[in-house]
């Protein structure tokens, strides 16, 4: 392989600069130009890059912001006091969230004409309220729930979504997103779904098989899916409902929400769709390592699965050391257990919940010291 250097002769110095040129005159119109105006022209140049979805959002955007902005020009926007008075206004209509995915779009737009460096030190996101990563149902709001969601027929395709999102551990999103391409059932024992978990990414994709419970919710679901016109692979296994007995399955619907309140409400519970996801991992982090529940889950990391789904492991572990303890019997040489023996014991059975012997004492510590706190409370 040759290590000489690649010549940069005159010509290519010029073309560089002449190109540097274009940009930076095309940065100029862009400042000059209003929001609305100068966002269009924007997208266009970032059209290639981006999602189709993304492109709706900032269309969005910007026309929510050039009512605020009006006809003030892009550079005029380099002013951290008028993007804040933008933030105390456009607060009072919609969630921190929805504001600071606007601003980022004049963010990126600043950067572009190359005036958000005098910006950035006196700009601050609005705080955003923490997602509660979910709850998990009782066993008898499971119950309470899916015998709801059979007493009427019009809550049919909320009723099998619920039980496939309860047995696969797919979120809302990822159900609405299926295709029927994406749906496998002609053989029970293989019986699967591939749930694309980055729309941006189409070799994201992790297999999910599907239990007697969820193959019966899928069927259900087809046969709906059939009946409204979805026939094709590329078609939706929820379709769009353009009217109300017009569907459209090129498009995917929504979740179904009247119906699914409706059941919630009949079962006396409360939860949101995306807590079945939640229901269904701790479910399996009950009675699973790690690794199994890893590869169902998708996009969660180890150290998430950690933190959140490890609360279902601490009875285990307590019934567990309960089960070599000396100390509520009368001890003797044949029932008592040795501190180093204990240790083994507990270390065996982290070992195969899929967890570190030092996370199970850490975690058996935590669990002491809640129970310690019970006591005194009911004291």
């Amino acid at each position: 392989m040759s290590t000489e250097p690649i010549p940069i002769t005159n010509n290519v110095i010029r073309n560089l600069s002449a190109i540097r040129l274009e940009e930076l005159n095309d940065a100029r119109k862009l400042a000059k130009m209003p929001l609305r105006e100068a966002g269009r022209a924007w997208l266009e140049t970032r059209r290639p890059f981006i999602g189709a979805r993304t492109v709706k959002d900032y269309l969005s955007y910007i026309e929510f912001m050039a009512k605020f902005f009006g006809n003030v020009p892009l550079e005029k926007l380099a002013n951290p006091d008028l993007l804040r008075a933008y933030q105390l206004e456009r607060s009072k209509t919609c969630g921190a969230g929805a504001v600071n995915k606007e601003l980022g779009l004049v963010q990126q737009l600043l950067k572009r004409i190359r005036k958000w460096d005098a910006v950035k030190p006196f700009y601050e996101r609005l705080e955003e309220r923490a997602q509660s990563p979910g709850r998990a149902l009782t066993p008898e709001e499971e119950r309470a729930l899916l015998d709801a969601g059979t007493s009427r027929a019009g809550w049919a395709r909320a009723y099998y979504l619920t039980i496939l999102s309860m047995n696969t551990a797919a979120g809302p999103a990822e159900l609405l997103g299926l295709r029927l391409r994406d749906v496998f059932t002609d053989q029970p024992e293989m019986a699967r779904i591939y749930i694309h978990e980055n729309p941006k990414n189409k070799y994201r994709i992790r297999e999910v098989p599907l239990n007697a419970d969820a193959l019966a919710a899928v069927n259900a679901l087809l046969k709906l899916a059939k009946e409204v016109g979805a026939t094709q692979a590329d078609h939706y296994l929820i379709p769009y409902r353009v009217h109300r007995s017009e569907y459209d399955p090129t498009r995917h619907g929504f979740w179904p929400k009247t119906a699914w309140n409706e059941i919630c409400a009949a079962a006396g519970v409360k939860v949101r769709p995306y807590d079945l996801r939640h229901h269904a991992l701790t479910k399996l982090a009950e009675k699973n390592p790690e690794q199994v529940v890893l590869k169902i889950a998708g996009h969660v990391s180890p150290q998430m699965l950690r933190k959140v789904y490890a609360h279902v492991r601490l009875p285990a572990l307590r019934a567990g050391v309960d089960s070599i303890s000396s100390i509520s019997r009368k001890p003797n040489k044949s029932t008592a257990a040795k501190p180093e023996q204990a240790l083994f014991r507990v270390a065996q059975m982290a070992e195969s919940m899929g967890i570190s012997s030092d996370k199970a004492l850490e975690l058996l510590l935590e669990y002491e010291r809640s129970q310690q706190v019970l006591r005194k409370e009911t004291q």
